[in-house]
């Protein structure tokens, strides 16, 4: 096999991770949302400071089992929440 068909290879393998990745994004967004829907109707806050660092627990966790560098998971959760957290925003608009 030469070196451009092993390289193809894997590139072919990164974008389909790539799409999967922003299909979960899709999914939690939307289960953002429906938390969004709910603390709106219920009347509670957007930000709940005791989840979001449970899941940066998880986060470093889950870095540590796959060997990769926490302060990457974290920017990466940093990123969606930052998101969550307009779209919850938004709802509440």
């Amino acid at each position: 096999m030469s070196i451009e068909d092993e390289l193809k290879i894997l590139r072919d393998e990164i974008k389909k991770i790539t799409a999967e990745i922003v299909r979960l994004c899709a999914v939690r967004l939307s289960l953002a949302t429906k938390i969004g829907e709910i603390k709106l109707r219920e009347g509670l806050p957007v930000e709940v400071s005791g989840v979001e660092e449970e899941l940066r627990q998880a986060v470093i966790e889950s870095c540590r089992l796959h060997g990769i560098n926490s302060q990457f998971g974290l920017r990466i959760l940093n990123l969606l929440l930052r998101e969550s957290k307009t779209l919850q925003r938004d709802l509440m608009k």
